[in-house]
């Protein structure tokens, strides 16, 4: 078990403290060694135990996300996380592909990014960084008409990695 304080913010459509948990069991099975050793490791501001934390940080994200409904349809990842360059302040680039876009939607990948941004401070025993998702929403038009982000989803520049689809 981790030290985290748990934050009342999310529950129960996302569990902040299993998503943690799930994150330091990847890491291990990855070869990264237990709890300590890892947070020796991202204290160190080593990028690829940074890169492989926010890539099981994205593959907890996109499990959780997936037992919502079907409002989710696909979550992909890309940027310094996929590319094992990933910093102590770095966030995890996600694009969620939605039914439809909405506030309610908005509202609630921004408090799991907030709870998530606060037990990783707690973790790393720093106040930075203030988010450690970046999430784009994009909807089927936009995935349709390869707009913005919508775009990068098919783009073989970006390459993004699928994490989850319906």
């Amino acid at each position: 078990m981790i030290p985290y304080t748990p934050s009342l913010l999310v529950r129960p459509g996302f569990d902040v403290q299993e998503a943690f948990d799930h994150v330091f069991t990847r890491c291990r099975a990855r070869g990264l060694g237990g709890t300590n050793q890892l947070l020796l490791a991202l204290r160190a501001g080593d990028p690829v135990a940074h890169s492989s934390f926010r890539y099981a940080i994205a593959e907890e994200v996109s499990r959780q996300l997936s037992s919502l409904g079907a409002t989710f349809r696909a979550v992909y990842i890309y940027g310094s996380t996929v590319e094992n360059r990933a910093r102590p302040n770095s966030d995890v680039d996600i694009i969620a592909w939605v039914h439809r876009k909405t506030d309610t939607i908005r509202t609630f990948l921004a408090l799991v990014d907030l709870s998530l941004a606060k037990a990783y401070r707690g973790l790393m025993g720093s106040e930075e960084p203030k988010h450690l998702l970046d999430v784009h929403l994009v909807d089927d038009e936009d995935v349709e008409l390869r707009r913005g982000y919508g775009a990068v989803i098919r783009s073989l520049w970006t390459a993004p990695i699928c994490m989850w689809h319906r």
